[in-house]
């Protein structure tokens, strides 16, 4: 209760010194931009992109390995939301979703990120339910003048005091007014993190390191830019899940043209990815093997025509297409003829996913005051696995295993998408946005067609092939809750009816003060959760299964410059989201939250407050077991100094009183507590952080 007041009283304390304040603001820049200006800040040190998100209405995160952390949007995370990185999608490949897209691209790459909490225009994708995150990384700087060198060399470093956490980038760029030349190297490694109070969790620690080439041509009427990226992760603990990442590989080609061919505006980029994932114990955290492999090769492109039917009207349409081939093996342990020998456990085998999306869409300027954009899109997902089996044919479930591949596995999805937004200048100082959408998801590789076994009662004692059946399943999981899963052929596409308001209120100049408040409702049919297969040893073992189910929620965020040089932000959310069949809440929502930061400027210097507020999580998922968690208050601050040109320093204190608290997206420790207790993994203490940044030319 004292949490939920806290996060009221800071929003309206933020909108009441805006209004206080309005004749002491000097105009600089709109307020309200979905875009995210990605700075090197003291804030901003580390190697997890997604935490970028953090000062983001609407948008959590679900925490998982130190890399890999998952947005959540008004209550829809993972393939739910559509992430682009440069315009190619990238599919998790990993039972545990240890490789989300965003793990890719470290922050010292991006230029922006877009946000789309709300409703996402049909041009931006597909196949997902929740909103759409658009990751850029920095536009190619070519140089002016015909006969002009242009050279850049930026070097950055940081480092974390509550786990070591050392990481450094490098980045050079030579260019013409033609040709550009550039190369980006970063690498980190961090120890594992001490909660409050100072104690250190397992299978927290990470390494990890890449290379980026990229290249571009300048032409008369666009530019054309390749992008190699080679990623590793030697290893990376995963404190909510059964075993640790102890090696992913994965290379990236990307190549785009932006421009004008034959009249039109022309977004396009075709895309690749090849990766090899292993998963195991990291043997300095756990005890004992569980090796698990997975490789996947994944290619697309995105194509978008604009063209201006008048001076109102923009008509917009495009392809986009995505091709994903996926293995998933576990090697057997060496000396072992039983359970888990001698041969390989084959979960995913061959697995197919292609979808092709076609869209048009309208953006209309139909006065100074209204304006909206219309569209629609169709995707058709074409998805088919190959046989499969377990490590030996006596005690690994060869009778399902043999069910399953006798089995018709070929499925192809026909979804259709619409959305319709609309904005209206009410007055000089409120705006009102309302939108409408209908989205279509397809199941992922993993819901339709992840084996383990799917035998009626898993967790039967004198049933060896029902014991071989439950350990299985339980490796395959990327909600961190310790139960496990196994897919199901006859999902169905889940389908999304939404509807989004905002009300807005600022200056005449939309530049000194703004109020936002989103409330949305979401009726899902066909949502994939979950039915119970069998308990045992506080583990549940589930299918997963269609169900109705109903989301709701509001964001509401504020942002006033109180002065010159101070500027006061805060968000809050609220999301609520249930199966109609009233027999469990959904899984993953982020409590009533909210978020508070003071940011002062003068000439180089530059100072920050921030408190974040999380109330109590009791609305939890029975079925999974999730964890009730407590209410907490954070505090953060830092300063930043811009010392010459050359070089700015970044000194930051997190979780300032270094209190102990609980993670509510975080899953449950499976690593440094008894599986049984379900105890909620704890956030990280007390860090002292310094960062330098080094602009040489």
């Amino acid at each position: 209760m004292k949490c939920s007041v806290l996060i009221y009283l800071l929003l309206m304390a933020s909108f009441a010194l805006a209004e206080e304040n309005l004749e002491e603001i000097q105009v600089e820049a709109p307020l309200h931009d979905s875009k995210i200006q990605v700075q090197k800040k003291y804030y901003e040190a580390g190697g997890d992109s997604a935490s970028l998100l953090n000062m983001t209405p609407g948008v959590s995160l679900q925490k998982g390995g130190g890399l890999s952390s998952l947005p959540v949007i008004q209550g829809m995370a993972d393939d739910r939301i559509n992430i682009k990185i440069d315009g190619a999608t990238s599919t998790s490949s990993c039972p545990n979703h240890m490789n989300p897209a965003m793990s890719y691209i470290e922050p010292s790459k991006i230029s922006t990120i877009e946000v789309m909490a709300g409703i996402t225009p049909v041009s931006a994708g597909g196949d997902s339910l929740g909103g759409s995150i658009l990751v850029k990384s920095k536009e190619l700087a070519f140089a002016q003048g015909s006969s002009t060198i242009k050279q850049t060399l930026n070097l950055n470093s940081y480092y974390k005091s509550n786990n070591e956490n050392q990481g450094a980038s490098f980045q050079y760029a030579i260019a013409t007014p033609t040709y550009y030349f550039g190369y980006s190297g970063f690498d980190e490694h961090a120890n594992n993190y001490r909660e409050g109070k100072e104690k250190r969790l397992k299978s927290t620690l990470y390494n990890q390191n890449s290379q980026t080439l990229d290249l571009g041509k300048k032409m008369d009427h666009g530019v054309l830019a390749l992008k190699l990226t080679h990623a590793v992760v030697p290893y990376q603990g995963f404190i909510n899940q059964r075993m640790d990442m102890v090696k992913n590989v994965s290379d990236l080609g990307n190549l785009s043209y932006k421009g004008k061919f034959l009249g039109m505006m022309v977004d396009s980029t075709f895309y690749y990815q090849k990766t090899d994932h292993k998963m195991d114990f990291i043997r300095s955290q756990r005890e004992g093997e569980m090796p698990m492999n997975t490789s996947s090769n994944e290619l697309g492109f995105n194509l978008k025509a604009s063209h201006e039917l008048s001076a109102k009207h923009l008509l917009s349409v495009g392809s986009d297409f995505n091709r994903y081939r996926l293995d998933d093996w576990w090697p057997g342990i060496d000396g072992m003829t039983m359970i888990m020998g001698p041969g390989n456990f084959q979960s995913v085998n061959n697995g197919k996913r292609d979808r092709l999306g076609l869209f048009a869409e309208v953006d209309s300027d139909w006065s100074k005051s209204f304006s909206t954009n219309l569209g629609l899109r169709t995707d058709i997902v074409s998805m088919n696995t190959g046989n499969v089996h377990g490590y030996n044919d006596t005690d690994n479930l060869p009778q399902d295993a043999a069910a399953f591949n006798a089995r018709s596995r070929k499925k192809r999805d026909h979804n259709y998408d619409f959305t319709l937004t609309s904005k209206l200048l009410m007055t000089k100082k409120s705006d009102l946005e309302i939108g409408l959408a209908r989205k279509t998801r397809s199941p992922n590789l993993y819901e339709r067609y992840a084996w383990a076994g799917a035998v009626t009662d898993p967790t039967d004692p004198m049933d060896m092939e029902s014991m071989s059946a439950s350990m299985d399943m339980l490796m395959i999981n990327w909600f961190g809750d310790g139960n496990g899963y196994v897919g199901n052929i006859n999902l169905k596409p889940e389908v999304s009816h939404k509807i989004s308001t905002s009300l807005i209120a600022h200056d005449e100049a939309s530049q000194k003060w703004e109020m936002r408040l989103t409330p949305y409702f979401s009726d899902i049919k066909n949502f994939i959760d979950a039915d119970l297969l069998g308990s045992s040893n506080g583990n549940n073992y589930l299918r997963f299964a269609n169900h109705d189910a109903v989301v709701f929620g509001a964001d509401a965020s504020g942002k006033a410059k109180l002065s010159k040089n101070l500027t006061l932000k805060t968000i809050a959310s609220y999301t609520r989201g249930y199966r109609k069949d009233g027999k469990a809440e959904l899984y993953h929502l982020m409590p009533l939250n909210g978020k508070l930061s003071l940011e002062y400027n003068l000439d180089k210097f530059t100072g920050n407050m921030g408190l974040t507020l999380v109330h109590k999580k009791k609305q939890v998922n029975e079925l999974r077991n999730e964890p009730v968690t407590p209410g907490y208050a954070l505090v953060d601050m830092g300063v930043s100094y811009q010392f010459t040109k050359l070089l700015r320093t970044d000194l930051s204190v997190n979780n300032v009183l270094d209190h102990k608290y609980a993670l509510p997206l975080g899953g449950v420790d499976l690593v440094n507590h008894a599986i049984s207790s379900r105890r909620a993994v704890s956030g990280m203490g007390r860090s002292v952080n310094l960062a330098f940044n080094m602009d040489f030319f």
